[in-house]
């Protein structure tokens, strides 16, 4: 096999192809340094990654994606639908939350914004409410006390 030429051309004047065979690539990979390892490494990776209909493994990072996480804003009427999504009082919606009650009813009486954190929580809730009622089931104990003694 003769070394590659910058014209494109095989030194003895064979022609390359486009594309290099199984056997050229695992019979260079032998002979690459180190550093040429990796990148032919990440060029292989890369050409997977996006070969369609293949799941993606291995993890998300900002090198390799772009993804939008700012949650939407929610106004009192927002707040007061996820909590009615879910049946549930301002301070059983608190609780859920992680906030206080009194956090809740700001909320809904428009004197405060929930936070970035409780925004995010509230649209996940929004696009998928029965996955949270049948969470919350789960948690859930019904107290029954008897107030006539």
């Amino acid at each position: 096999m003769g070394k590659l030429t910058g014209s494109g051309t095989k030194e003895g004047g064979e022609e390359r192809s486009g594309t290099p065979s199984a056997e050229a690539v695992e019979g260079a990979a032998g002979r690459l340094s180190p550093a040429g390892a990796k990148i032919v490494g990440a060029f292989e990776e890369a050409i997977e990654a996006m070969r369609p209909g293949d799941p993606r493994e291995g993890r998300l990072t900002v090198r390799t994606y772009r993804a939008e996480f700012t949650p939407r804003p929610y106004g009192p009427d927002d707040t007061r639908r996820v909590r009615g999504l879910l049946g549930m009082s301002q301070a059983v919606f608190a609780r859920f939350l992680g906030v206080d009650a009194n956090t809740v009813r700001s909320w809904e009486q428009r004197q405060r914004a929930p936070s970035a954190i409780a925004r995010r929580f509230m649209g996940e809730v929004e696009a998928n409410p029965e996955y949270w009622r049948c969470r919350i089931a789960e948690c859930a104990t019904e107290d029954r006390t008897d107030t006539l003694g």
